[in-house]
């Protein structure tokens, strides 16, 4: 069965959220080549949570965003570019960065899981989030100056 497919604005839209935190994972697994794709793990099979939402264990928090903050509405003005540049690369998604979003309990209610090599996205449901070229730039842009060290 093929993943359902959104746009990155319809995305941000349709989730109700209290704050945002973001994550960077599978980092020094992913260069040590010693590491990569072994029996044990493919990485490319993973996210920042698992079916129970459970935080990948080689994930480490970077920032954390309320709904009122400035930074909030950087992230859904970006999430909301059309998409015009669609990026269509061949690669298989290795999936470093992410948001996961809570609720007013601190309830897990999304997450997105972001790969800037392949410039894919996709959620903890295996939704497909379609985005422009420039979204990932300018997302690429805020997450490296909020701490995230992406290539």
């Amino acid at each position: 069965m093929a993943n359902k497919v959104i746009h990155s604005g319809e995305y941000i839209k349709s989730i109700d959220f209290e704050y945002i935190e973001t994550y960077s994972f599978q980092q020094e697994a992913y260069y040590s080549e010693t590491n990569r794709d072994t029996g044990e793990m493919s990485w490319h099979k993973q996210r920042i949570t698992d079916p129970d939402k459970k935080l990948n264990l080689s994930s480490m928090k970077i920032s954390s965003f309320q709904f009122n903050d400035a930074d909030v509405l950087t992230l859904v003005h970006i999430l909301e570019i059309d998409v015009v540049n669609l990026p269509s690369w061949m690669c298989v998604p290795i999936y470093r960065d992410a948001m996961v979003f809570y609720n007013k309990k601190k309830e897990m209610v999304s997450a997105l899981n972001i790969c800037f090599e392949c410039l894919y996205m996709e959620t903890d449901k295996q939704i497909n989030i379609n985005a422009d070229e420039r979204t990932y730039e300018l997302l690429k842009s805020f997450l490296n100056s909020k701490g995230h060290h992406i290539r």
